[in-house]
């Protein structure tokens, strides 16, 4: 058994939970708006609270997405000079760039989380709906933590190229 596929079954059914998440929240988000448009210009009648709805559906989809992103290496990665560098400096570059990104989403948890804490204190709720906020910043906590732990295991998985790339 390779490494990657011990990886993508430990892996799999998170991004298998992560990808129905973005669906569902994707899928959510047209059904409020398409009432929302249905109501206004048909009935008179918008939506009540679909401003506040699709705006947390919204940051459901981003966050939950963003492991899916940084697993499947689909950042938006500028290569200009990378066909000028050896393959071996090529890899370091990517593994630090990873490490480097890895800390700053850890660090993006971190305050996602400490603000999910104050949002609980403050018994905080969206205007309309009283919808709780601190799950909502809890779960953007949650794969942002996820996506940092991706992209410092992506870090070592650059390292371990760097090694296997063979010198002129």
């Amino acid at each position: 058994m390779t490494a990657r596929s011990s990886a993508e079954r430990v892996v799999g059914p998170g991004r298998l939970a992560a990808g129905l998440l973005v669906a569902l929240a994707l899928a959510a988000m047209a059904v409020v708006t398409a009432l929302d448009v249905i109501g206004r210009y048909l009935l008179n009648a918008p939506l009540p609270g679909s401003y506040e709805l699709v705006g947390l559906l919204l940051a459901i989809t981003v966050f939950a997405a963003l492991p899916l992103a940084t697993l499947g290496r689909e950042h938006v990665v500028v290569d200009v000079l990378d066909h000028l560098l050896p393959p071996r400096l090529v890899a370091l570059q990517r593994a630090v760039t990873e490490a480097a990104a890895g800390a700053v989403l850890a660090v993006l948890a971190w305050q996602l989380w400490l603000r999910g804490e104050r949002l609980a204190l403050e018994h905080a709720t969206t205007n309309l709906l009283a919808i709780p906020l601190a799950p909502v910043a809890f779960l953007m906590a949650a794969f942002t933590a996820l996506a940092a732990a991706a992209m410092v295991i992506l870090a070592g998985v650059s390292l371990r190229e760097r090694s296997s790339v063979r010198t002129g």
